[in-house]
């Protein structure tokens, strides 16, 4: 028996309407694979660049270091005229076709022209160092942060317990803090760990982090007590140290026209500068800082490491990372971060 017309077109029209659902899972499942696919493919080349950018970072720091071995033998002294302080152009990335591809940029500082903040104790002596602490408080003042927060710098990194202030801290102070935490009783690592001390009646950490904005572009922490390079300071620094801020432009301009060779001399040069600042001084470095960045392909990997050149003049990387340089101050039209 036949089926009716009626009946019949039915049938055809949810046959149609399965093809159709058929074809668009088909192309969906097909548009997904490519889609997919592109992206592996993407994401394969994305890390063969930033593979390869790592190695031009590695390459970076190896020049770095023959700059710098090869400056302790041309002079005694590390200022803005050496070599290695000069802006370098970018270099470029080139294929097996000589076409650019990407470049390096790279730029290498003195960080003994900065304070360390880890120069307010003297490990060897077990106390504070009283000149350098009191410089901190001085810049500390400067940028409105609380004076009292030098103590809690200071015993952060002593061995004891006992705090060196009423508005100082302890490990038992930050033990009732949420998370809870001690003191470290070491010197401080990264500069950003000056985030979880006590910082006088500033608690809000929002507050806290605006405070230490105002003083990261003229601090830093190294792993051991340094002088200050009298050839690379900021004025800032210098201030904080016990120059006038007439003796401190007239020993940058100084600077400037040529390495300042000799400490003992700055006192005829630059007179009525404080005995206790020039102790703290000195005309060579042993820290440097690597900042830049490789950019290969659609690909950029930053270059942040710290470089340590010994008295004998073997140079090692203590420190590296990949995160942005953080923006230091400018010493010099010359030096930037």
């Amino acid at each position: 028996m036949a089926l009716p017309a009626r009946s019949f077109k039915r049938q055809r029209g949810i046959a149609m309407i399965m093809a159709l659902m058929l074809a668009a899972i088909a192309v969906t499942i097909v548009t997904a694979i490519y889609v997919q696919q592109r992206y592996s493919i993407r994401l394969t080349h994305n890390l063969q660049d930033l593979e390869q950018a790592y190695q031009y970072a590695q390459a970076a720091e190896v020049m770095a270091s023959v700059w710098l071995k090869r400056d302790l033998k041309e002079n005694q002294e590390d200022s803005r005229h050496d070599n290695w302080a000069q802006d370098l152009k970018p270099f470029e990335i080139d294929d097996d076709n000589g076409q650019a591809i990407g470049e390096v940029t790279i730029k290498i500082e003195d960080l003994q022209g900065y304070f360390n903040v880890n120069d307010i104790y003297a490990p060897k002596e077990k106390k504070p160092h009283p000149i350098m602490l009191k410089a901190f408080q001085k810049l500390l003042q400067t940028y409105d942060l609380p004076s009292s927060f030098a103590f809690s710098v200071l015993d952060w990194i002593d061995p004891d317990d006992k705090t060196s202030d009423p508005e100082s801290a302890e490990s038992d102070y930050y033990l009732m803090q949420t998370p809870e935490y001690r003191t470290t009783n070491e010197f401080i690592r990264e500069v950003s760990e000056l985030g979880l001390l006590r910082m006088g009646n500033i608690e809000d950490a929002k507050e806290k982090k605006q405070a230490l904005t105002r003083l990261n572009p003229y601090i830093i922490s190294l792993p051991t007590p340094t002088a200050i390079n009298i050839n690379t300071a900021l004025p800032e620094v210098l201030e904080a140290i016990g120059f006038t801020n007439a003796q401190s432009q007239a020993v940058i301009e100084r600077a400037k026209a040529a390495p300042i060779k000799n400490i003992a001399a700055l006192s005829s040069a630059v007179p009525g500068i404080e005995a206790n600042a020039l102790k703290v001084l000195s005309t060579q470095s042993n820290y440097f800082r690597l900042a830049g960045q490789v950019r290969l392909g659609r690909s950029r990997l930053f270059i942040n490491s710290v470089l340590f050149r010994s008295p004998e003049g073997e140079v090692h990387v203590i420190m590296r990372n990949f995160d942005r340089p953080i923006k230091k101050k400018e010493k010099t039209d010359t030096v930037l971060n």
